[in-house]
C-alpha cells in the first residue's frame, strides 16, 4: 500500500512505522522473509596511480558496474498482544538495512588475486507500546536498538588484517492516530542521534566516524472511500542534512489503495524517493588515523562520482486470511532504472492466541 501505513491500523509489523497504529488482540506471531535481486552499483571510479617506492606505478582499474547484493534474507520477527483494554504490547527484531558489495578484486605482488566481500548489517530491535485512550485517539511509544556491523579484508603490506566494527544505538519514536469512521489521521517522529564510530578490530583505529543517525518525521492520512475501499497519502521528512552539511534533506512522497474482498484483499501504491547528493565526493582522512604502515589499501576508493539517485517505486501486494494464519505477499520496483531496484516481501501472521484458547476448551 506504498508503505503509507503512519495512519493505517494493524499488527506489530506498522508499529515500525507509527508505534500508535498497533493494536494487539490476541497474542500474535509476526514473521517477514524478503528476496531482494543485486542492484547495480551508481557511483563510478577513476583509475587509480601511485608511485612505488621500489620503482614502477601501481594501477589499479575499477571493474565497472559492481553488484550489491544482501545477504540476509529474513526481514522480520515479531509478536505483540493486548495487556489491557487500554494497553497493547509488543516487540520485534528485524533488518532494516543489509548490504553486501560484489566485489572488490585485488591483484597481490605475487600475479594472484584476492576477492574480497565489504558487508554491513543493521540488526533492530523495537520495543512497542501502544495506549488506547479512546475508540477514536491512540498514542504510542518504540523503543529501538540498532546494531551494526560491517565486516571487510584490508591489505597491510604485506600481510591482510580484518576490519569489522559493532556498535549500537537506541533511539525512540513516539506516535499518535486519530480516527473517525471515515478518515485517519497519524504522525510519529523518530529522534535523531550521534555515535563515534570506530574502524578497526583495536586502538589506534584505522578511522574514527562521528556519525549521525538522523530524525525522521512522518505524517499521513488514510480515507475511507468506502466499507471495503481505502485509500492514503503519506509524506516522511528525512534530515540528512545532518549527516553531512553537503546533502539535502529527503522528502518521500507515498500514495496508496487497498481493497478488501471476503477472504482477501489486494493493495497498490507509489512512492517518490528522491535523492539528497549527486556529484563528486571524497573522503578525507582521519587526524586519528594512524601513521607507518597502518594505512588504507585504495580499495575500495575513497573517492568518485554519485549520479542520480532518484527513485520511483511502484507496490503491489495481496493478502489471504484463513481462520488462523494470514497470508501476505508484496512486491516493490523502481521505475526510473537509476539503478535497479527489485524486491519480494512473504510474511505470514499467525494467531495463536486464538489457536491456543481453541485447544484448551
Amino acid at each position: 500500500m506504498g508503505n503509507t501505513g503512519v495512519a493505517v491500523q494493524g499488527g506489530i509489523e506498522n508499529a515500525l512505522v507509527n508505534p500508535a497504529t498497533f493494536r494487539g488482540g490476541k497474542f500474535q506471531l509476526y514473521m517477514e522473509g524478503i528476496a531482494k535481486g543485486s542492484v547495480t552499483e551508481m557511483n563510478r571510479y577513476y583509475p587509480f596511480e601511485e608511485e612505488e617506492e621500489e620503482g614502477g606505478t601501481l594501477r589499479l582499474d575499477p571493474v565497472d558496474r559492481q553488484k550489491f547484493e544482501t545477504g540476509i534474507p529474513a526481514g522480520m520477527i515479531g509478536f505483540g498482544f493486548s495487556a489491557a483494554d487500554y494497553l497493547s504490547l509488543g516487540a520485534s527484531i528485524s533488518i532494516p538495512q543489509t548490504i553486501r558489495y560484489n566485489v572488490l578484486g585485488r591483484m597481490l605482488p605475487t600475479g594472484a588475486f584476492v576477492d574480497r566481500f565489504p558487508s554491513m548489517n543493521n540488526y533492530q530491535t523495537t520495543f512497542t507500546m501502544t495506549g488506547h485512550i479512546d475508540e477514536r485517539l491512540n498514542v504510542g511509544l518504540n523503543v529501538i536498538y540498532n546494531y551494526y556491523t560491517f565486516n571487510d579484508v584490508r591489505l597491510i603490506a604485506p600481510h591482510f588484517d580484518r576490519v569489522s566494527f559493532n556498535q549500537g544505538v537506541f533511539r525512540f519514536q513516539p506516535g499518535i492516530l486519530y480516527s473517525t469512521n471515515r478518515i485517519s489521521v497519524g504522525a510519529s517522529y523518530k529522534f535523531a542521534a550521534e555515535e563515534e564510530i570506530g574502524v578497526g578490530n583495536q586502538e589506534p583505529y584505522y578511522q574514527v566516524y562521528d556519525t549521525h543517525f538522523p530524525a525522521v518525521l512522518e505524517t499521513g492520512l488514510a480515507y475511507n472511500y468506502s466499507d471495503d475501499v481505502t485509500i492514503a497519502l503519506a509524506f516522511e521528512y528525512e534530515q540528512t542534512s545532518n549527516q553531512y552539511e553537503g546533502f539535502d534533506d529527503r522528502l518521500k512522497l507515498k500514495l496508496g489503495i487497498e481493497k478488501r474482498f471476503d477472504d482477501y484483499q489486494i493493495r497498490g501504491g507509489l512512492v517518490s524517493i528522491p535523492g539528497i547528493y549527486e556529484g563528486a565526493f571524497a573522503i578525507p582522512e582521519d587526524d586519528d588515523t594512524p601513521e607507518g604502515d597502518f594505512i588504507f589499501d585504495p580499495l575500495p576508493y575513497d573517492y568518485g562520482v554519485v549520479g542520480k539517485t532518484d527513485q520511483l517505486l511502484i507496490t503491489g501486494g495481496f493478502t489471504y486470511f484463513m481462520r488462523d494464519v494470514d497470508f501476505n505477499l508484496a512486491f516493490a520496483k523502481d521505475v526510473l532504472q537509476n539503478f535497479d531496484l527489485f524486491q519480494i516481501v512473504l510474511s505470514v501472521n499467525i494467531k495463536l492466541g486464538e489457536i491456543i484458547e481453541r485447544g484448551a476448551r
